[in-house]
């Protein structure tokens, strides 16, 4: 393990996770980046960017903390030296923020890891549909100042398809982006969560918003071009972002 430099206010910094030593060709402090020492925690802190090996990815996948990452956490990875063209997309598949080959210079690596962050930092974290208000930070959607008792599933859910307002989401889709799974198994588990999330949604006035779609896909309707109160719609599909950033983001593994 490197070295950690200390870090200075509003610096870049980065965390080597790597079995070996870091590398000269990815010492990004040569770049200007501070180097953080490891905590023992998978989860990175604020504005931090991992970047490991593929081998320490494919063993921290194995792991309890791998298997718990959240989804800020994977967005800050950067897995390096992933010659495979297909291997590097199937990361990119599962949420990892970059993946990049072995011949990739510092300059390219400081350039990717510098965009990586800022996407990550202007992701957004709430959402607002109608008087339904979704939190990524606390991972739970509130009608008004009342909660509706979402586990981490359901909440995982709603926030994928409020990423496309009135535009279907595929099964295939949320078995992909929600269980990560590849591929459709014969079960009705989806059909079960949107049940019990509909139901959720009703015990607190709100009904109608989730339509199913021919096929077995699922869209959150749009409250102004669905009649809802002129209250509602006026906060229709907007945007805004808590003051405090945090790391925390929905598990999907309940």
């Amino acid at each position: 393990m490197a070295q950690a430099h200390s870090t200075k206010v509003n610096s870049r910094t980065f965390r080597w996770l790597g079995a070996e030593p870091l590398p000269a060709s990815h010492d990004l402090r040569i770049r200007g980046w501070n180097l953080v020492a490891c905590d023992g925690s998978a989860e990175p802190g604020q504005g931090t960017l991992s970047l490991m090996d593929l081998a320490a990815y494919e063993a921290l996948c194995e792991s309890e903390a791998g298997a718990a990452l959240s989804w800020t956490c994977r967005k800050s990875i950067m897995v390096i030296d992933v010659d495979s063209s297909r291997a590097r997309a199937d990361l990119l598949h599962v949420g990892i923020g970059d993946a990049i080959p072995a011949d990739v210079c510092l300059e390219e690596l400081d350039a990717r890891g510098r965009l990586l962050l800022e996407a990550v930092k202007s992701l957004p974290r709430v959402r607002r549909i109608g008087r339904l208000h979704l939190d990524l930070l606390a991972r739970e959607g509130y009608h008004e100042d009342t909660p509706l008792n979402l586990n981490p599933r359901e909440f995982a859910l709603i926030w994928r398809l409020a990423e496309n307002i009135d535009r279907p989401v595929s099964k295939q889709s949320l078995i992909h982006d929600v269980w990560r799974m590849g591929f459709v198994p014969e079960t009705n588990s989806i059909a079960v969560h949107m049940s019990r999330l509909r139901r959720k949604l009703a015990h607190v006035g709100i009904r109608d918003l989730i339509e199913t779609i021919p096929g077995g896909g699922y869209s959150l309707r749009n409250p102004q071009t669905h009649g809802l109160s002129r209250d509602e719609s006026r906060s229709a599909g907007t945007y805004s972002r808590p003051h405090a950033m945090s790391s925390a983001s929905p598990s999907l593994t309940n």
